[in-house]
């Protein structure tokens, strides 16, 4: 069945050839030569118009425009440019040969692959779709020489887009014969689609790119002669040419994006192998140390003396109150781990910043009364901020504890709080050793710490939960005369007011 279709296509298509062949007239040889000067050196180039869509879309229009120009003589033509190709190439100097003619001519053409394909059901699937393409044009001379009979069609414009209606449809209808070796003018679409997926390649490529070009050419040729056309032939080579370096631009540009996906998906993997790393080396360190202490102090217990009952109980609940305190080290190191890996959505409320900034003095009272470290709270009654509480007082709290640790004994801790222009800000000053320059900027890095406890995760949680409401936190230190650490709030947080709590 596919032989006897593709058998009748090819007998089709060779009538068409020698009955174009037959219509050459000796008056329109200035037509014939400018058609073959056009196509052969510099229309033997495809364009890409739709994404994986490959469609020789100049030469085409140079072909139909030159149909209604010049009559049928220039389907022979056209089929007979492979042929021509070869002989020019054949002719010119081998350093020339690529320039004259693009790479993609052995790829694609249908008239081009019988000099190219090796095998003879290649060459006949090949030759039907040569015949298919001269059955097309066939069918537009036919449509215009019956609606303008022994007239100039350049001056029916009316009557070229009906012969280009009949020309599209019946390369439509002839493209759905499953008989080709390949189908350079068709996306790929599967036999269910069938005609649908024909007039999307219409309506799509053809009519929006290619008849466009062809009634410039005939437009060309009926107000300008010969030249006319020429020149807007060559306009539609500019087109392709714009066209292909901008294909190629895009597709230069799509291919560096994709490394660049690449690149930036791999160094996402490097840095949370990275960052798993460093949490592992830090919470292990952390976590083996107090269970060293647990494991001594426990050690010390079984082996208490026994002889004297009232020094090994002292002794006992000394080593417990040591264990605790261990387990208490442990705790931490777990909860700041949560703290630091918990979801970022805030519950804003509003609250009064100094009874916030009190809450969190009250809870560090302890450690700074261990540490013989006096604290000290300056902010107005009236101020109020929309925060989520106890994020905020996590991040304040951690900030307040470092400068606690920071600070040598007799000394004291200020917390400041205020409002300017839209803002609050809580200053946190101590009277430490201070922060070196380079560790400025990376002491709010994640398990960066420069202590012997600690899991380096305290600044961090301060930064995230102080960013996650908009605002910063910023460092001022000298060395030797302490550090005061900023954090900046806006007093009312984007999204606030419109009916839902901000979320980030």
């Amino acid at each position: 069945m596919t032989r006897a279709a593709r058998g009748l296509m090819i007998a089709a298509g060779a009538a068409v050839a020698v009955w174009s062949a037959l219509q050459f007239r000796l008056a329109d040889w200035p037509i014939y030569v400018v058609y073959v000067v056009l196509s052969v050196p510099l229309f033997r180039f495809y364009v890409e118009v739709l994404p994986s869509l490959v469609l020789p879309v100049p030469g085409l229009a140079l072909t139909i425009g030159f149909l209604y120009v010049g009559g049928p003589p220039i389907i022979v033509l056209r089929l007979a440019e492979p042929v021509l190709t070869s002989c020019l190439r054949a002719l010119v100097p081998a350093r020339w040969r690529d320039r004259l003619v693009g790479a993609s001519v052995g790829g694609a053409g249908a008239v081009a692959s019988l000099f190219w394909i090796k095998e003879w059901s290649g060459r006949a699937a090949a030759a039907a779709e040569w015949a298919q393409f001269a059955l097309g044009l066939a069918a537009r001379w036919w449509v215009v020489s019956r609606l303008v009979p022994g007239g100039d069609p350049t001056r029916h414009p009316a009557a070229i887009a009906l012969a280009e209606l009949v020309g599209y449809a019946g390369w439509g209808l002839l493209s759905m014969f499953p008989i080709y070796y390949y189908r350079p003018l068709w996306l790929s679409y599967p036999q269910s689609a069938g005609l649908r997926g024909a007039l999307q390649d219409l309506e799509l490529v053809f009519v929006m790119t290619l008849t466009p070009l062809v009634f410039l050419i005939v437009y060309g040729y009926a107000t300008h002669g010969l030249a006319g056309a020429a020149v807007w032939s060559l306009a539609a080579l500019g087109l392709h040419v714009m066209l292909k370096r901008l294909t190629e631009r895009r597709t230069a540009v799509e291919e560096q994006n994709r490394r660049l996906e690449a690149l930036n998906r791999e160094l996402e993997h490097r840095e949370r192998l990275s960052a798993i790393g460093k949490m592992s080396s830090v919470v292990s360190h952390q976590m083996l140390q107090q269970i060293g202490l647990i494991g001594i102090h426990a050690d010390l217990i079984r082996h208490a003396d026994g002889d004297d009952l009232a020094a090994a109980v002292a002794q006992a609940k000394s080593n417990a109150a040591a264990i605790e305190e261990a387990l208490g080290g442990v705790n931490r190191v777990l909860r700041d781990l949560l703290v630091f890996s918990r979801d970022l959505r805030l519950n804003l409320y509003e609250h009064r910043l100094a009874d916030v900034l009190a809450e969190c003095v009250e809870e560090c009272q302890a450690q700074a009364a261990e540490r013989a470290v006096t604290l000290r709270l300056e902010c107005p009654a009236e101020p109020t901020v929309v925060l989520d509480k106890l994020k905020m007082k996590q991040a304040v709290v951690n900030v307040l504890r470092n400068a606690i640790e920071a600070s040598p004994p007799g000394s004291w801790v200020v917390v400041r709080g205020s409002t300017r222009d839209g803002w609050a800000e809580v200053a946190i000053t101590d009277r430490g050793p201070g922060i070196p320059e380079p560790d400025r900027n990376a002491i709010f890095t994640p398990f960066f710490t420069t202590k012997e406890q600690g899991t380096g995760l305290g600044l961090a949680i301060a930064r995230e939960f102080t960013e996650a409401h908009g605002g910063r936190i910023t460092v001022e230190s000298e060395e030797g005369t302490g550090a005061t650490f900023v954090l900046h709030l806006p007093l009312r947080p984007a999204g606030w007011g419109s009916g839902q709590h901000a979320a980030r």
